[in-house]
């Protein structure tokens, strides 16, 4: 573990615990720092907006607030979703997937798997790239046209394989697929032998940007398949937004 980011989250905790009670030389008593070394912490985290200064007192910033927000408001999120996606696993015996946009990412929420074979390696808590997934694809869609351009000027269009779109223009194809035909269909882009079908959830009252999916084999998602399924998960979202 770095020593920096140790002592970084010890100061933060121990703010966190004495907001207001403490100036720069009690805090280097109570921590054991020199006022320079601390100071440079201090400064650094308050650029952040970690920590913010109020009369020569610490207390907690306003970008913690917002990360925790966030937390919350995912977590409240999979508590709602979570018995709608077991339900719909367990009848079609799919691996059912949801997501939320985080830090032009997809950010894996919550997942319930199918009792096939075939599972993703992605875990809870993974980040997804949004260029080469029908969830990223599926998310980009419910987005606006500046705001996408805005994101594909900042990500990568890394080739994870042989099928992986890196090309804007065409990346752009897909995504306006998605809108016309309310679904996002990738075979293989990002694992070989893995394919998925998505739709986006925008949840507009509380501004979340996501999406579901089912998750197999590409030998399994043919026409009639992708057509079933992709009716599936539409129903599901529209479930989920008027239940919100």
């Amino acid at each position: 573990m770095s020593n920096s980011v140790k002592k970084a989250f010890e100061i933060i905790k121990y703010i966190s615990n004495n907001q207001g009670k403490l100036s720069l030389s009690e805090l280097g008593r109570q921590l054991g720092m020199n006022k320079t070394t601390l100071f440079r912490y201090l400064e650094t985290l308050e650029l952040l907006n970690i920590l913010e200064k109020r009369d020569s007192n610490w207390y907690l910033g306003i970008e913690l607030f917002s990360l925790g927000h966030k937390v919350d408001a995912n977590n409240r999120i999979v508590d709602r979703i979570h018995p709608q996606l077991e339900e719909i696993s367990q009848r079609l015996n799919e691996t059912v997937n949801l997501v939320g946009m985080y830090d032009n990412s997809a950010l894996y929420l919550d997942k319930v798997e199918s009792s096939r074979e075939l599972q993703m390696r992605s875990k809870l808590g993974d980040h997804l790239p949004l260029h080469c997934t029908s969830l990223g694809k599926a998310i980009l869609s419910s987005m606006p046209t500046d705001k996408v351009d805005v994101i594909l000027s900042l990500i990568e269009l890394k080739p994870y394989t042989e099928h992986t779109v890196t090309s804007i223009p065409e990346l752009k194809k897909q995504i306006e697929f998605v809108k016309t035909n309310g679904y996002s269909l990738e075979k293989e882009e990002l694992e070989p032998g893995l394919s998925c079908i998505a739709v986006p959830l925008h949840i507009k009252s509380i501004n979340f940007y996501g999406g579901l999916s089912f998750s197999g084999s590409p030998y399994r998602f043919i026409d009639e398949k992708v057509k079933e399924l992709s009716a599936e998960l539409m129903s599901l979202s529209d479930k989920i937004l008027r239940s919100f």
